[in-house]
Order: C-alpha cells, then sequence, then structure tokens
C-alpha cells in the first residue's frame, strides 16, 4: 500500500469540517446569495440536509470496497481501461481544484492584505507550506487540524456574538417574495461548492481506523459544518443586507471589517483572514494530496512523494493560467463549476454504485445456474 499513515476518526472529523468551510467561509455568501437574494438562508439550510445525503451516497460507494480509495475503487468497479479514463478524470478535477484554490488566496491578499506584492510570490509561498505538509504525511496533517479545529470555531463564534448589535431582520425581508426557483438554485449551489467537493474524503476514508462511530462522525461533521456556514450567511444578511452581500466577492472580510464594540474591539479582520487560510490551507494539502496519490496509483508507483516536487510546478504554472483576472474567474469559471462538482460528488458515486450493485447481481446468477 502506497500509504502507510493512518488517520483516528476524529482526525477525519476535524479535517471533514475545515474542509466543508474551507474558502466558502468568505465566498460562500456571496455565491448563495447571487442565486437566491434575501432568501439565500433558506437555501443554505435546505441545502445542509442535501448535502448530508451526498456524503451518504460517498459512504456507500466507499463501503463496496473499503480497503480501496476513491481511484482504486473505480479502476476495481470498471475495468482497467474505462476505470483509467474515470480516474483521470477525477486526477484533472483534483488538479484543476488545488490550483483554484490556491489562486483564490492570491487574489485574496493582493486585493485586501498585500496589494503591492507578487501574485506569483504569493502562490510560490503558499505551494511550499502545501509541499511541506505533504512531506511531513498524513498523520501529521490530521493532527494539525485536531490543534486548529477549536480556534476557527471560537473565532467564528466570537464573531458572529460581537455582529448581534448591528443585526436588521429587516434584510431578510419579504420571505420568498421571488417564488421558489431563487431559493432552489441557491439550494443546488450549496450542494456543489462545500459538499460535492468533499469526494476528495473518498482518497481518505480507506486510511482511517475503522471505529463504530466513524460514519456517524463522517456524516455530523459534515453536517455541522454546513450549519457553520449557514451562520456566517444569515449573519452577512442580516448585517451587510442582500446587495452588498451579492456584490462583495470576500464578503465575510468585509463583516468582520463592521465589528466596532465600545471603540475598543474593531479591526479584526486580519484574524479572519488568518482563519480563512487555515481553512483553505487545508482543503488545497487534501487536494495536492489527493492528485499525487491518484497519479501514483494510475501509474503504478511505489511512493506519491516522488511526485510532491514536480506537481507543485505543475500547480504553480496552473494557478497562474487559470484565469487572467478576477473577473473572468467569477463570470466564466464559476458558473460551469457547478456542473463539474456535481458530476465529480454525485453521477460518478451514484455510477460506482450501480455498476457494482449490476455485476454482484449477474455474479449471483451465474452462479445459480
Amino acid at each position: 500500500m502506497i500509504e502507510k499513515g493512518r488517520l483516528t476518526v476524529r482526525q477525519l472529523a476535524s479535517l471533514m469540517f475545515l474542509c466543508t468551510i474551507g474558502e466558502q467561509i468568505l465566498l460562500f455568501p456571496s455565491m448563495i446569495t447571487s442565486y437566491a437574494q434575501q432568501d439565500a438562508w433558506i437555501s443554505a439550510l435546505l441545502g445542509v440536509a442535501g448535502g448530508v445525503g451526498i456524503l451518504f451516497i460517498m459512504l456507500v460507494a466507499y463501503k463496496q470496497h473499503p480497503q480501496l480509495n476513491l481511484i482504486q475503487n473505480v479502476i476495481q468497479t470498471l475495468g482497467p481501461w474505462i476505470g483509467a479514463l474515470f480516474s483521470s478524470f477525477y486526477i484533472f478535477y483534483f488538479l484543476i481544484s488545488t490550483s483554484t484554490y490556491i489562486r483564490e488566496v492570491g487574489d485574496f491578499m493582493t486585493t485586501h492584505i498585500l496589494p503591492y506584492s507578487p501574485l506569483g510570490i504569493l502562490h510560490l509561498v503558499f505551494i511550499c507550506t502545501l509541499a511541506w505538509g505533504l512531506l511531513s504525511g498524513l498523520e501529521s496533517i490530521g493532527k494539525s487540524a485536531e490543534i486548529f479545529l477549536p480556534l476557527i470555531v471560537l473565532f467564528l463564534l466570537i464573531l458572529t456574538v460581537c455582529l448581534l448589535p448591528n443585526v436588521q431582520l429587516s434584510h431578510i425581508k419579504p420571505v420568498l417574495a421571488q417564488g421558489f426557483l431563487g431559493p432552489f438554485k441557491g439550494f443546488i449551489a450549496v450542494l456543489t461548492y462545500p459538499y460535492c467537493q468533499l469526494c476528495i474524503f473518498m482518497m481518505l476514508l480507506p486510511y482511517t481506523k475503522k471505529e463504530p462511530h466513524l460514519e456517524k462522525d463522517f456524516l455530523l461533521s459534515g453536517m455541522i459544518g454546513g450549519l457553520l456556514l449557514s451562520l456566517i450567511l444569515s449573519m452577512c444578511l442580516l448585517v451587510m443586507g442582500p446587495f452588498l452581500t451579492q456584490h462583495h466577492w470576500f464578503t465575510a472580510f468585509n463583516l468582520a471589517q463592521k465589528i466596532s464594540i465600545g471603540n475598543f474591539l474593531q479591526r479584526i479582520e486580519a484574524f479572519m483572514a488568518s482563519v480563512w487560510l487555515i481553512a483553505v490551507f487545508f482543503k488545497s494539502v487534501l487536494f495536492f494530496y489527493s492528485f499525487i496519490l491518484s497519479l501514483a496509483h494510475l501509474f503504478r508507483l511505489a511512493n506519491y512523494r516522488s511526485l510532491i516536487l514536480p506537481g507543485s510546478g505543475l500547480i504553480f504554472a496552473m494557478s497562474i493560467l487559470i484565469a487572467p483576472d478576477e473577473n473572468f474567474y467569477l463570470k466564466v469559471i464559476i458558473p460551469y463549476w457547478i456542473d463539474w462538482d456535481l458530476t465529480c460528488g454525485i453521477a460518478l458515486p451514484l455510477m460506482l454504485i450501480l455498476v457494482h450493485q449490476m455485476k454482484m447481481r449477474l455474479r449471483k446468477i451465474k452462479q445459480s445456474t
């Protein structure tokens, strides 16, 4: 087995939570509000329920071959040739996703924190931290997630409490003024961005210690992460209103700027940026890990570590080339990303389940005859 490390269920749950919120801490309110306007909070809550269903589908697909990761499962279920084709599809998805998250970090830093820093240098620094994390091993990544998780949750809860004096319920009225179409589109977007992207955990589940509460913690951590995103989205709507929430790309960062208690506790948006960077780091490192581990399985390499350096160079190049500017990313990439996520997170796992069930039935028929 290429991967020798093992995660505890608590570490897997911590990683699941951090990847659920991931880069969505800042981007989620703007994206969902663009579809559902003041009813975005309804889309978010319904999307959490649907997202748990998606995670259940991933668990069913994993349990067909619990000793195999996603790429091995695809090859085992679909055969060496067709399986290799669909594996390449997932590998490309992991590559582009990692590059996109790094580009989001670069765009955020150059527009809000370090406006005079070269974009390429910021990408290079972040990629070096990802490579260092991969060299440390899967177990080290899991232990780090356990350490950072309480700090992130604590800060987000403090952020919510500090914003309560600025809440205005009129910002979410009237409810369902535009009908059900907008909230339904927002519901699909919620299924896509936080939850379909969690298909990477089908790469991690085989390397998790088998404990009785594994499945329960897997689903629960995904649900709690979605509820926290719904809370942040609701605070953005209640404090800033749907118009400003929709038109500020990094909405939660702008939300943190509005905190001012007694002219003493204010300007804590740097903490919000730190929380976001930590969450994006864990999501990016897992996508990077899935990318090089998938390549190692596809080409039957003995170790994935030899791919870290060339993979870093490839991702660095793709993070620059993926979009010429932020407007291209917003208007061209994101609308089509929904279809890609739905395919990788729902359609292909369902296909694996159906093909496996058909093969099992055919095997029973042959045995009975």
